[in-house]
């Protein structure tokens, strides 16, 4: 009878702890899905002194300050779900309307590799890695070369790394059903980010890539041509010294006429100070920049840079219309930036 009693109450017991035990299991696997949910943003900051067209003015500049989330689930099969939303943060507009959008996708990622659709930079958007010691400010390769681009209805392909080589696509839905759809390619060799490897190169190719340019003296507010790029890069890093070299090949599809143009920098890095000098060239133009980054704490920069940058005009269609790629100019900042 005691025996039976005994069973009687283990019995109880366990059937009133199992939930107790089952919640702590749904917690935990709660708490685990909420680790590979990361927030995260900067915010860039400085006040820029521009002369342009022989005018002098002060401004304060945003500097694609951004914030997002992304995060990853793991899935059945060995697969891991993966998005990312992010948008650009303009502090200093005066509209409402502060928010752009930046890349945002959702996608899946596996023995296979890595596959998302959505918004994207384009692979040869990607394969310049860490290259540009100016970017997002007016040093920016973007201002020069042509094929910085991000884009929507994009499916994107990566693979795994095999022996630090790794193969990117980009095909792009377009929105003109009587052109055809841009796609790029490229393939990478060592760690872009410079972490992993102490050297990087990338080729990478854009195809029907469209482009808006500004035409000259023409009444028009913006013309679209179709691109394609070619884009070689690469990067070495000899201790706290780092090297780069770029070479850009840009071709309108329609008419055949092509561009050239290069760049390169260096960065040497003493104590918490990093020193640089980029150089830019396209087109006739050029773009020469020096500056300086002082780190105040892990996620936390100063600055202090200088850029003078010639103008720019190509033409680029048949109809003879030049098009307005870069505006000459002089710049000066100081700033701050914060990451979390």
């Amino acid at each position: 009878m005691k025996l039976v009693k005994s069973c009687i109450a283990i019995t109880l017991c366990s059937l009133l702890s199992a939930p107790t035990f089952a919640a702590d299991k749904a917690s935990e696997k709660t708490q685990k899905q909420e680790e590979v949910i990361n927030f995260y943003g900067k915010l860039n900051i400085s006040l820029q002194a521009s002369e342009e067209k022989g005018e002098s003015f002060n401004e304060l500049k945003s500097n694609a300050s951004r914030v997002g989330v992304k995060g990853k689930y793991e899935l059945d099969h060995d697969l891991t779900a993966i998005y990312k939303l992010e948008w650009q943060v303009n502090v200093n507009d005066d509209s409402k309307d502060t928010l752009t959008a930046r890349n945002q996708w959702v996608g899946v990622r596996g023995g296979f590799g890595e596959l998302t659709v959505g918004r994207s930079d384009t692979t040869l958007k990607v394969s310049q890695g860490k290259f540009d010691l100016f970017n997002d400010y007016e040093a920016d390769l973007k201002h020069l070369f042509i094929g910085e681009n991000r884009v929507a209805d994009s499916i994107t392909y990566k693979s795994p790394v095999f022996s630090n080589v790794q193969l990117l696509t980009s095909y792009i839905i377009s929105d003109d059903i009587e052109a055809d759809d841009p796609y790029s390619v490229g393939i990478f060799f060592g760690d872009l980010s410079l972490k992993k490897t102490d050297f990087f190169l990338s080729v990478a190719h854009d195809e029907n890539m469209p482009v808006k340019f500004k035409p000259v003296d023409s009444g028009e507010s913006s013309r679209t041509e179709a691109l394609a790029n070619t884009r070689v890069t690469g990067m070495y890093k000899f201790g706290d010294l780092r090297l780069g070299a770029m070479f850009v090949d840009t071709e309108v599809v329609n008419t055949g006429k092509s561009e050239t143009g290069y760049a390169a920098n260096v960065s040497y890095k003493i104590g918490k100070v990093l020193a640089k000098v980029q150089y830019q060239e396209f087109s006739g133009a050029d773009s020469i920049s020096v500056g300086a980054d002082y780190k105040l704490g892990k996620n936390t920069k100063v600055y202090a840079w200088f850029t003078d940058r010639e103008g720019n005009e190509v033409t680029a269609g048949d109809d003879g219309v030049d098009y307005i790629l870069a505006t000459k100019g002089q710049y000066f900042a100081l700033g701050m930036e914060q990451k979390f």
